[in-house]
């Protein structure tokens, strides 16, 4: 830029210079005008002033251009230091921020890698839940199955002895035969044996079962398989989900075939890791106390969740049709079940409904239905799970759901 302005300066002196000349030039001619050759010689210097004067206007207006160019020049190099230092902060921006990064980077790789290692372990050990649950299933299976057996055989000799009494009364002691008698004897023998033994495996029965814990709740907060002993009654294999919450109905992505009768859903059924209904009657047995919260987790077509929950849930026995009791709403699905309330359950071959339509039969599936459509999670997948949203008008179009119950803190419990 200091060249420019030294050239800019020099050429300003050399005009000034030239203009100087001329006009000493003219000043000298006007004094010497003398001679028979001073006419040619002024026209001649004239010519010549003419050409300089000429000569100095383009050199004015190559001088303005070049002071323009310059200007811009000048400009131009502004921004460019001005972009360079820019350019240098933003190095060393990126030079400070880049160890940050770095060890953010670092973290993350370090954070998945233990959710891995963590998702491993996890899986391993559902795995092993499931192999110790399915192990404990068979044990009690199996246990269930000999005390069946030997209520059996029980019968048969309580039928053997009544036969024996008729027998005895029918004829008298010493007109029975004394091998009789031995037989007799003996026989007595095996039957005390008998009911000793029974009454022993029953007896191992009843406390295996009475130390399984009564839900989720009481298995210590593990997340999985377990199995469980709601009330009077077999031992259920339920899952439990965080928090204590015994899961009792999911659906995912319509492997399990809900459109079933009410034997079925009676007793349940499905996988409880996967898509199932534990069943009316271990429902029944879970909330029959009066103690119970439900809490129901959606998910919609469009991936939004949705909760509604339930301070207080219970399902009446057999008798009364496992009829529902809901109270105390919360959450942001709306109050869906306020409409089947006190309800009983439909099934495809048990209509219970107040609708003039067979709804458990018209969108295959069992539920506590009023009219059809308020709530039913139950129905068929992609067509008939939905939950009414009443701030809106409309239904959620349901692709996941999972109902959950658990028992609430401080109940003292009432039937």
């Amino acid at each position: 830029m200091v060249s420019w302005k030294c050239l800019k300066a020099s050429l300003h002196l050399q005009v000034h210079r030239l203009e100087k000349q001329v006009k000493t030039l003219l000043h000298s001619d006007h004094r010497n005008s003398a001679g028979p050759d001073d006419g040619t010689a002024t026209r001649e210097l004239r010519e010549r002033v003419s050409n300089l004067e000429s000569s100095s206007r383009l050199s004015a207006r190559s001088l303005f251009n070049m002071s323009r160019q310059l200007v811009a020049l000048d400009k131009l190099h502004l921004s460019l230091l001005q972009l360079l230092e820019s350019v240098e902060s933003l190095e060393n921006k990126v030079d400070r921020g880049l160890p940050d990064l770095q060890r953010e980077i670092s973290k993350m790789e370090f954070g998945r890698a233990q959710i891995t290692s963590t998702s491993a372990l996890l899986k391993e050990e559902v795995e092993n839940q499931r192999a110790s649950v399915k192990a404990l299933s068979v044990g009690v299976s199996a246990l269930q199955e000999k005390t069946d057996k030997d209520h059996s055989r029980l019968s048969e000799v309580q039928e053997q002895l009544k036969n024996l009494s008729s027998s005895l009364q029918d004829h008298k002691v010493q007109s029975v035969p004394v091998p009789q008698v031995v037989a007799l004897v003996s026989s007595n023998d095996t039957l005390t044996s008998l009911v000793q033994d029974l009454s022993k495996v029953q007896s191992e029965y009843r406390d295996i079962v009475s130390r399984l814990p009564h839900d989720c709740g009481s298995t210590g907060g593990g997340r999985g398989l377990s199995l469980i002993a709601p009330g009077p009654g077999g031992p259920l294999v339920a899952w439990c989900a965080e928090e204590g919450w015994t899961v009792v109905q999911r659906r995912v992505d319509g492997s399990q075939e809900f459109n079933r009768n009410w034997s079925d859903y009676q007793t349940g059924f499905g996988s409880p890791a996967g898509e199932f209904w534990l069943g009316n009657e271990p429902l029944h047995r879970l909330t029959s106390d009066n103690c119970s919260q439900l809490r129901v987790d959606l998910q919609d077509i469009y991936g939004k969740r949705w909760r509604a929950e339930y301070s207080e849930f219970s399902v009446s026995g057999d008798h009364d049709g496992y009829r529902l009791h809901v109270t105390g709403y919360r959450g942001n699905a709306s109050d869906a079940l306020d409409y089947q309330n006190r309800m009983q359950f439909s099934a495809i071959d048990s209509d219970r409904d107040i609708s003039n339509t067979h709804c458990a039969a018209n969108y295959e599936g069992g539920w506590w239905f009023s009219h059809c459509q308020h709530a039913n999670l139950n129905g068929r997948y992609n067509l008939g799970l939905t939950w009414f949203d009443a701030a809106k008008n409309e239904w959620i179009a349901v692709a996941w759901s999972e109902m959950k119950v658990r028992r609430r803190e401080g109940c003292e419990g009432r039937t």
